[in-house]
């Protein structure tokens, strides 16, 4: 039970400290100023100073993310299987999410197109990887988005309550 208890606390400073970085690189965005002007599309446009460090912070976000969900889910199903009792069939959620992220994987991979794209820099992106692995981090995205607004609309009206 303490042990327990540690670890919630432990993820609630960690929570506490994304939270804080977030919030911090957020303000430094919105409300340090603007930089470097470029022409583009026949029109002016002023970038904020804080852009890279903004877009950089939310790559770190979705690789902490992905790591965290890994790394549980690795510990997740090896206690579920060295606890397990004989004849007793125990399907952990860790399996059923790394299952179902496979599978809109699999899909977005086969759904996504490799026709050239033209940037607003009137540059063609004709590079079929690039092509490729955008749209299927868009798809993988939008679907899981989709999923986890159900999930936490299903948990909040009490689908997800354990019966005890």
């Amino acid at each position: 039970m303490e042990n327990e208890n540690k670890q919630i606390k432990a993820s609630k400073w960690a929570l506490s400290a994304l939270f804080i970085l977030s919030a911090v690189v957020l303000i430094l965005f919105f409300c340090v100023g603007y930089g470097e002007t470029m022409f583009l599309n026949n029109s002016n446009l002023t970038a904020p100073h804080y852009t890279g460090l903004l877009l950089i912070w939310m790559y770190a976000l979705v690789v902490i993310c992905a790591g965290t969900i890994l790394g549980f889910g690795i510990v997740a199903g090896i206690k579920n299987m060295k606890y397990r009792t004989k004849g007793e069939k125990k399907t952990g959620f860790a399996g059923i999410l790394f299952i179902v992220t496979a599978v809109i994987v699999v899909v977005s991979y086969f759904l996504a197109s490799t026709e050239p794209v033209r940037l607003g820099t009137n540059e063609l992106v004709t590079d079929v990887f690039s092509l490729k692995l955008t749209d299927v981090c868009l798809y993988s995205i939008y679907a899981l988005v989709v999923i986890s607004v159900i999930c936490a609309i299903l948990s909040m009206i009490g689908v997800f309550k354990s019966k005890k």
